[in-house]
C-alpha cells in the first residue's frame, strides 16, 4: 500500500475522475477528504464505498472558486486526520461553445471554477506542506492544452483556464522543491465519464476517430498515474505532465 499513512485531498470527486482517484487513493491506504460542490448524496456515497471497504473517508462541502471556503477544506481535513499530504486539484467545469458565441459568464465561469480553482486550493494547502516538509500536489490538466480541432468541439475558454494551472504548475514546482514537494499534472484525453455527457454526439464520435487507440480512456487510468505521481516512487519528478490520452496528442 504504497500510500499507506497519507491524508489526501481530491476535489471535485463526488463523481467521474475525481472519484476514482479517491477510490483508487484508498485502495492504496491513503485516507481521503472527498470534496465537492453541490452533489452531497454523491459525495456521501463514495465516502460510503470507501469506509465500507476499510478505508478512511470523509467528505466535506467546498467551492473551490471561493477561497474562503479552501480555507475551510483545509482546516476540516487537517481536524479529521491531522495531516495532509497529497492535494488533487481536479474540480472544474467544460464550456463547450465557439468562441465567438462565448460570453463574459462564460469566461468568469472557466477561471473561476478552473484556474482560480488551483490558484486557491493550492495557496490554503502549500504553507502546511511546506512546515512539513512533504506534500504531493497533482492538477488535472487537459489534452486541449495540445490539440485544437475535436472534431467540432470548441474549448477555447476552457484551454485559457486549463492552459493556465499548468503554465502555473512550473514555477510553483520550481518554488516547492527545496521544501520536498513535488507539483505535476495528468492531462486526460477523452475519458468515459458523466461529463461526456454534455458534449455533443456528433462532436465525441469525430473526437474517437483522433485516438490512435480508438476508444475513450477509463477514469481508473486517470487515477492510475495520479497514484504513481502520489508515491514515493515519483519523489523525483516535478514539474511535468502525464497525458493519458490514448496516443491522441501524437497526432
Amino acid at each position: 500500500m504504497k500510500l499507506k499513512d497519507r491524508v489526501a485531498i481530491v476535489t471535485g470527486s463526488s463523481r467521474g475522475i475525481g472519484k476514482a482517484i479517491a477510490k483508487r487513493f484508498s485502495l492504496d491506504g491513503a485516507k481521503v477528504v472527498v470534496n465537492y460542490r453541490q452533489t452531497a448524496d454523491l459525495a456521501e456515497g463514495v465516502v460510503n464505498e470507501i469506509n465500507s471497504s476499510g478505508g478512511e473517508a470523509i467528505s466535506v462541502q467546498a467551492d473551490v472558486s471561493q477561497r474562503v471556503q479552501t480555507d475551510r477544506l483545509r482546516d476540516e481535513a487537517l481536524h479529521a486526520f491531522g495531516q495532509i499530504d497529497i492535494l488533487v486539484s481536479n474540480a472544474g467545469i467544460i464550456i463547450d461553445k465557439p468562441y465567438i458565441e462565448s460570453t463574459e459568464e462564460d469566461w468568469d465561469a472557466a477561471i473561476n471554477s478552473n484556474l482560480r480553482g488551483f490558484f486557491n486550493v493550492t495557496q490554503s494547502i502549500l504553507p502546511h506542506m511546506i512546515e512539513r516538509n512533504y506534500g504531493r500536489v497533482i492538477a488535472t490538466g487537459s489534452i486541449i492544452n495540445e490539440v485544437a480541432d475535436f472534431g467540432g468541439n470548441k474549448y477555447s475558454v476552457c484551454t485559457a483556464s486549463k492552459g493556465g494551472i499548468v503554465n502555473m504548475m512550473h514555477p510553483i514546482a520550481a518554488e516547492m522543491a527545496r521544501h520536498g514537494i513535488t507539483v505535476n499534472s495528468v492531462s486526460p484525453g477523452y475519458i468515459a465519464t458523466e461529463m461526456l455527457g454534455e458534449i455533443d454526439a456528433e462532436g465525441l464520435e469525430e473526437a474517437l476517430r483522433l485516438v490512435p487507440m480508438r476508444r475513450y480512456g477509463k477514469p481508473e487510468e486517470i487515477a492510475a498515474a495520479m497514484a504513481f505521481l502520489a508515491s514515493d516512487d515519483a519523489a523525483y519528478i516535478t514539474g511535468q505532465t502525464i497525458r493519458v490520452n490514448g496516443g491522441m496528442s501524437m497526432s
